[in-house]
């Protein structure tokens, strides 16, 4: 990726063991109308303003490990609550609390009113994971390698669609009838959002675009942030994270705004966890069927320390190829990489879609490199990929709390038998 209740005291104990069932019939649900978004939100990195490639010999100190660890522990216990338990752990303010993003469904319009527009994308090259020297691992994960589509958007056998989703317009340009017209400088793109009006106007290439209504200078205008999310999607079970530059590091730099987003100036639709839904569900028949997240070429530089000591805790200094290092649950390996910032992604995905999901938790971390691409036009370096598998957590091990009041904590009581049994204590305050 170039890519982060009742009174007195009630102790839930659950074992992290594994469990795999078969997905439900899926279940579309439409915008959360609660207009009360959940305090937590999902991690914020941007690997275009510091990523490093994979250094086995730069490895995380322990603060930063640490760190990791705490949050790995907490995302944890999000994922194995229910909505309402991990809402309160998000100290969230409805009533009752919930993790429950306000984005939901396929947010189609929402996208549009926002700003988000897909951009011309290589569909063929893009997702064609076995061209990148990934096949053997996809099927190990039983992930089809192939992409749905060629380069000129014709069907093909394989599995994974590829999109670009941009908070700028790339075909905006200042004279429509002009075919070679320049794009408008993103931090001169503007929009009007918060429920107004809109008209719509053809530009290059037959695209269409929102514009704000003439006479609604009172409505606030709000400026494109060059945000970008590029992803596949994988109706095998997967989806698969390519780069993530979110609005607020976007803005960072000089191409943009060259300066920190003020409160409110962000597009209400800003982290990748809510996009990435989105696209998931779309046309989607068996939404519950989310097995498998993965990072490619991770470049993010806190995640990348961390692999590197997690590798070094389990006698290695470089990555391989499938099966390549497993990290299973409950080992501090396993928890610090589901608190990084990529796998912390994952994590709020499933956090906050429990009531489309079922409540779902990542059972372990798997690290490798590609192999050599089998085709000749592709030159491929050793990048580290990460896969964070995904399945139900046993009824038995959800965390329930008795009564709508108080709020949660989590911490780890003890470990045994190294990355084979953990006890996990949740415990709950009035």
């Amino acid at each position: 990726m170039r890519l982060r209740i009742a009174s007195g005291v009630i102790v839930a104990v659950a074992s992290l063991a594994v469990s795999e069932r078969p997905a439900l019939s899926p279940k579309i649900f439409g915008v959360d109308p609660s207009g009360a978004p959940p305090l937590f939100n999902p991690p914020e990195f941007a690997p275009a303003l510091g990523g490093n490639a994979f250094d086995p010999e730069n490895v995380a100190d322990k603060t930063l490990w640490d760190k990791y660890l705490k949050k790995g522990d907490h995302m944890m216990c999000l994922m194995e609550a229910t909505d309402a338990g991990a809402g309160w752990l998000e100290k969230d303010p409805r009533k009752p609390p919930s993790a429950a993003s306000k984005w939901t469904g396929d947010l189609r319009a929402e996208l549009q009113k926002w700003f988000w527009h897909e951009s011309q994308y290589d569909k063929g090259w893009e997702c064609d994971f076995e061209g990148m020297g990934l096949k053997t691992t996809f099927e190990g994960l039983g992930l089809n390698s192939q992409s749905k589509y060629d380069d000129e958007g014709d069907p093909q056998a394989g599995s994974n669609d590829c999109y670009s989703i941009q908070h700028y317009d790339e075909y905006w340009v200042a004279d429509p009838d002009d075919e070679w017209g320049q794009t408008i400088p993103i931090k001169d793109q503007k929009y009007r959002a918060d429920g107004k009006e809109y008209t719509v106007r053809q530009i290059y290439m037959h695209r269409q675009v929102q514009q704000p209504t003439s006479g609604q200078n009172t409505n606030k205008t709000r400026q494109a942030t060059a945000g970008v999310y590029q992803f596949a999607i994988n109706h095998d079970g997967g989806l698969i994270a390519k780069n993530i530059e979110s609005p607020r590091h976007a803005v960072l730099s000089p191409m943009s705004w060259g300066r920190s987003a003020n409160p409110g100036e962000l597009p209400a639709i800003e982290f990748a966890s809510d996009v990435f839904w989105a696209y998931w569900v779309r046309d989607n028949p068996n939404v519950k069927n989310f097995r498998v997240y993965g990072a490619h070429n991770v470049i993010n530089t806190d995640t990348t320390l961390l692999v590197a000591r997690a590798l070094k805790n389990v006698g290695t200094n470089k990555l391989s190829v499938w099966p390549g290092n497993v990290f299973n649950i409950g080992s501090e390996e396993f928890r610090v990489l589901i608190g990084s910032p990529i796998g912390a992604t994952a994590g709020h995905l499933l956090a906050a879609h429990k009531a489309e999901l079922g409540i779902k938790r990542i059972t372990k971390v798997t690290v490798v490199k590609n192999e050599k691409s089998p085709f000749k036009n592709r030159r491929l370096q050793d990048d580290l990929h990460i896969f964070f598998s995904i399945g139900d957590v046993p009824p038995a091990e959800v965390t329930r709390p008795d009564e709508p009041v108080g709020v949660m904590d989590s911490r780890i009581a003890s470990v045994r038998k190294r990355g084979k049994n953990v006890i996990r204590v949740h415990t709950v305050m009035a």
